[in-house]
């Protein structure tokens, strides 16, 4: 399956009609998450300019630089549910990364669904790139991205940043006691 990035910027094309999926535990949309993400982790990125993770994300390490297209956020609003499956868009933040990075980078969108961090892991488990990413790596990522997330909060009143500084704690604080998933190498 590959995927078709759609340039959802401005007044070009429109996006899909269709609701946005429930991310919350157990919810059948899931399936198509998974889905749609392991086409995802299958597409390299073209021979184009992309961000680069640290430019991206505001921080670097190593292991975040790979050969992988990713969209760098997955938040349900970029989501739609179609009857073809699910479709991503706005591709405004189109990154070349380690294909471990989209899926570390969704770990807050599923715990602001509801899920606790260990429950987003396992559900990441599910894909090779989760699995196959060393722990150190993913502590190291959760660490950095809390910090970011906390200070941004920190300069801003609005609710989506708090909420990123919160879920991006909670997993931190999941990760830095210990609790990685049992399916982790």
């Amino acid at each position: 399956m590959a995927v078709r990035i759609r340039w959802l910027a401005g007044g070009g094309d429109r996006p899909p009609a269709g609701p946005h999926p429930d991310l919350s535990t157990g919810s059948t949309d899931l399936d198509l998450l998974l889905a749609a993400l392991t086409a995802l982790q299958e597409t390299p990125a073209p021979d184009e300019m992309w961000f680069t993770p640290a430019a991206r994300l505001g921080f670097a390490l190593p292991a975040m630089d790979g050969e992988t297209l990713i969209h760098s956020d997955l938040n349900p609003a970029n989501l739609i549910v179609t009857p073809v499956g699910l479709r991503i868009v706005d591709w405004a933040w189109a990154t070349k990364a380690a294909a471990w990075v989209e899926l570390a980078l969704l770990v807050q969108w599923l715990i602001g669904s509801g899920h606790s961090a260990e429950q987003a892991e396992e559900w990441l488990a599910q894909l090779p790139a989760w699995t196959a990413t060393d722990h150190q790596v993913l502590d190291d990522f959760a660490s950095r991205n809390a910090m970011k997330w906390a200070a941004k909060s920190r300069q801003s009143t609005e609710r989506r940043g708090r909420d990123l500084a919160m879920w991006t704690g909670e997993w931190a604080d999941h990760r830095a006691d210990g609790h990685q998933s049992a399916r982790e190498p």
